[in-house]
């Protein structure tokens, strides 16, 4: 009898409360980007003549508008070991007037790194966290 706690809550004879994973998430302030997902972080040591570790960085964010301009910029490692690595999505919005319609939009990075290993990888973006990476892989 699913329907008796919905009718409950509706009466307000209590069992309102949301589990977390069916809120929508709160949206962080100064920050363009209405869902983000599909992040990956993974750092590339094929080997070969000239070869330096690289890291990469993608994802997928949702922009209120066509034509945003997005980058991931480097922030500062913690002091754990192996670190943790902090990014900032910077988004510009495009010039002139454009279509208000939610758009899918790709991230990437890619930088040369001196770390073999990274514990997690936090993308920042306004005052708040977008996305943490946790299994950061190394290919080899």
């Amino acid at each position: 009898m699913r329907l008796l706690p919905a009718i409950a809550c509706i009466a307000g004879l209590g069992g309102c409360a949301m589990n977390e994973a069916d809120m929508p998430p709160a949206p962080i302030a100064d920050c363009p980007v209405s869902a983000s997902r599909n992040w990956h972080a993974w750092v590339d040591k094929m080997p070969g003549p000239g070869a330096t570790m690289t890291l990469n960085i993608s994802g997928e964010v949702d922009m209120p508008t066509p034509g945003y301009a997005v980058v991931l910029k480097a922030g500062p490692a913690d002091r754990m070991m192996p670190p943790g690595l902090r990014f900032k999505l910077e988004a510009t919005p495009p010039d002139g007037m454009v279509t208000q319609v939610i758009t899918p939009t790709q991230v990437s990075y890619r930088e040369a790194t001196s770390y073999a290993k990274i514990r997690e990888i936090l993308i920042g973006c306004g005052d708040g966290t977008l996305a943490t990476i946790p299994d950061v892989t190394i290919t080899e």
